[in-house]
């Protein structure tokens, strides 16, 4: 029954996405996300609902008579270079057979990534965009927050079944970054008793972040609410939250939980720990014999690779680390493309954020610049430990700095138009 209810829902929309191309961005995005078909337990389960989305979403946009067109930023050319440096990293790959199912995926998520940003630009649409993400993430969010309130703490949240962030710690680096989203919601919602709900939602997710038991997701909550606190100058973060946070963890979480977050302080102890550090030095070893394109997509699961670089007795496992999986995969050049990708866009905050500032219409642009920053200190610091470097959360987020940064200069020249000429008077200087 949830098959044949959930195909007929999605394919009830294809109509809708044909005339309104948006439709299909945010169709994409909430299957993307919440997967929901891996609810279900039959046909459903296995199709490729994607693909059907994607395919009417890019056939609406070229049929479309609203104009479209690429943002002309930075971070747009940025995006077209990791496209082409992940293909020929792939077309070289150690092992091409093992590189080609993940960089199929990949290059899905970067294309739709584009489509996404032709599409979305305006404040209506972005907000919607966001929506749909927090929604989708936040129902798993929701039933782990009330999973551990009701096991107090004892049992262990996973994420979505059959997705990017199932495991544990994936769904708990997930959480971290759309607690940021979901408080952006939250400043911009006007309505009572959807801010009340909007903040529930907030705090099934951290209650769901401590349920996960993840402890890279301890280190990161930490610095990205320490990064909140210094970035929006409230302090209360600091000398409250985190303090209420601290006691909620040793009041309510049992002692297998507290066991398990000390083990942090004693790494050299810990055979998990020990893992990772192996694995990460696998990938410097990879990258320095191949530090321009690096050993391809999924190398780390070659068995010539790890007989190569592993040591005897030494275990291979998945690297653990956004960072080093680039490394290994893409090699130092196309981890300076994946920094760049991040430095770029944490500029485009700042530039927006300044630009923004004084303007009440405009607001919602600084504080939604703002948010995606703390949100992606929280993917670089927790992701230290998990290997999510391909999630399409991270580049949904890129995309939407951009198209923020697109609706604010479209604001500004109205602004400029508007504002008679005075002679010897400067131009607002574009971002």
């Amino acid at each position: 029954m949830r098959d044949i209810l959930l195909s007929i829902i999605i394919f009830g929309l294809i109509p809708f996405i044909l005339k309104y191309p948006q439709v299909g961005v945010l169709a994409w995005s909430w299957i993307s996300y919440m997967n929901p078909h891996k609810l279900a337990y039959g046909f459903a389960y296995f199709f490729n609902f994607l693909d059907f989305l994607a395919a009417a979403t890019i056939l609406a946009l070229l049929v479309t008579k609203e104009k479209k067109s690429l943002p002309q930023h930075p971070i747009t050319w940025l995006l077209a270079l990791y496209v082409v440096w992940v293909s020929l990293s792939t077309i070289v790959a150690i092992d091409y057979d093992v590189a080609i199912p993940k960089y199929l995926t990949v290059i899905k998520i970067l294309l739709f990534t584009f489509v996404t940003m032709l599409i979305m630009q305006s404040k209506s649409r972005i907000n919607s965009l966001i929506w749909v993400i927090v929604l989708s993430i936040g129902f798993y969010a929701f039933k782990g927050g009330i999973f551990t309130i009701l096991t107090g703490g004892g049992g262990r949240v996973w994420g979505a079944p059959g997705s990017f962030f199932g495991d544990n710690n994936h769904f708990a680096l997930v959480l971290l970054m759309i607690v940021p989203l979901t408080y952006y919601l939250y400043q911009n919602t006007q309505h009572k008793w959807l801010r009340l709900a909007v903040f529930g939602l907030m705090a099934c997710e951290i209650l769901s972040i401590f349920g996960t038991q993840s402890r890279g997701a301890l280190v990161g909550m930490i610095c990205m609410f320490s990064f909140w606190a210094y970035k929006t100058k409230r302090l209360a973060i600091i000398f409250f939250l985190l303090p209420f946070l601290a006691l909620i963890a040793f009041f309510f979480m049992p002692d297998s939980w507290k066991e398990r977050m000390i083990t942090i302080e004693h790494f050299e102890e810990d055979a998990s720990a020990q893992g990772r550090i192996t694995m990460w030095r696998v990938a410097v070893k990879i990258a320095n014999d191949n530090p321009i394109l690096g050993g391809g997509y999924n190398v780390f699961y070659d068995e010539g690779v790890r007989s190569k670089y592993l040591l005897p007795g030494e275990v291979g496992r998945a690297v653990h680390s956004v960072h080093f999986e680039v490394i290994g995969e893409q090699g130092y050049a196309g981890y300076l493309i994946f920094l760049l990708l991040a430095l770029t866009t944490y500029a485009t905050g700042n530039t927006i954020k300044k630009r923004s500032a004084g303007r009440r219409d405009l607001k919602w642009c600084g504080d939604l610049a703002e948010m995606i920053q703390v949100s992606m200190v929280g993917y670089a610091s927790a992701g230290a430990f998990v290997n999510l470097a391909t999630f399409d959360l991270y580049y949904h987020l890129l995309a939407i700095m951009v198209m923020t940064r697109v609706v604010l200069q479209k604001e500004l020249d109205k602004t400029e138009q508007n504002v008679p000429a005075v002679i010897g008077a400067p131009a607002l200087r574009k971002i």
